[in-house]
């Protein structure tokens, strides 16, 4: 699915510009630590050791599937089925589903890959819902929504990621991409200038700034044409107004004394 937007890589700093969906959303992902894949897990039907040896197998597959699926082996089908058995194995690792969901879009599945990005948005929901003080769920949770183009979802959910962890400088960045899509201009340029403060070296943020304060100004500019143009009818009209007043003839008069 085409589309132009820029997301980003913990790792490596790439900017996409009209790329697959599928890209974007791998290049953003990978740039996040993955501590918060622990946090991930639900609850599973087994107990004590068998658990924690279903969690590290589940979690294995997920790190074999992110593997599978970097653009340098771009081996898309077997992304999926490992993401599958790590599902299988941990049906509530959320991280799962939404890797899931980014490799059926490589693969331009449509409908899988919706399926998937609405399960990952269920279960980060859960898992923020159960600690609200997690700043990585908040944070996938805005990349699922963002994947779905619920762009202010996304932004709220990137916004409490901000809140709860002031130095991510990522979670600024894709707040500040996410206020872009939605056109808010000034917001999108305070969240890109604290990216910067984070990461001054941040060549992203640099040009997404500017594409925000250009924004900001087309957005001035467009208002000034409105009223503009809203005065100009307005003299018109007025000027319309007078003239048919001083071209209107006298009605007749009736004598006082004389009804009609």
């Amino acid at each position: 699915m085409p589309m132009t937007i820029a997301i980003s890589l913990r790792t490596k700093t790439i900017l996409v510009v009209t790329v697959a969906l599928y890209l974007a959303a791998t290049t953003c992902a990978c740039r996040r630590n993955s501590n918060q894949n622990a946090n991930a897990n639900g609850p599973t039907s087994t107990s004590g050791s068998d658990a924690e040896q279903s969690k590290r197998q589940a979690q294995s597959l997920v790190e074999k599937g992110k593997e599978l699926a970097d653009p340098d082996h771009n081996q898309d089908e077997q992304a999926v089925q490992a993401f599958q058995e790590a599902i299988s194995l941990q049906p509530d690792l959320a991280e799962a589903h939404l890797r899931l969901g980014m490799a059926y879009t490589a693969l331009d599945k449509k409908t899988e890959a919706e399926e998937s990005y609405k399960k990952a948005i269920e279960l980060y929901k859960k898992l923020t819902q159960s600690d609200s003080k997690d700043a990585d769920a908040f944070f996938y949770l805005g990349e699922a929504y963002t994947f779905l183009h619920r762009d202010e979802e996304a932004a709220r959910a990137y916004r409490q990621a901000t809140k709860l962890k002031g130095d991510d400088e990522e979670a600024f960045y894709q707040l500040g991409i996410a206020e872009t899509r939605l056109a808010h201009y000034p917001e999108a340029t305070a969240a890109f200038n604290k990216a910067l403060e984070i990461d001054p070296d941040d060549y992203r943020a640099s040009d997404a700034i500017e594409n925000a304060k250009e924004g900001t100004q087309r957005i001035k500019e467009g208002k000034k044409h409105a009223e503009d143009m809203l005065k100009k009818q307005a003299n018109a009209n007025g000027n319309l107004n007078m003239n048919s007043n001083s071209g209107a003839k006298p009605g007749p008069r009736r004598s006082p004394g004389n009804p009609w």
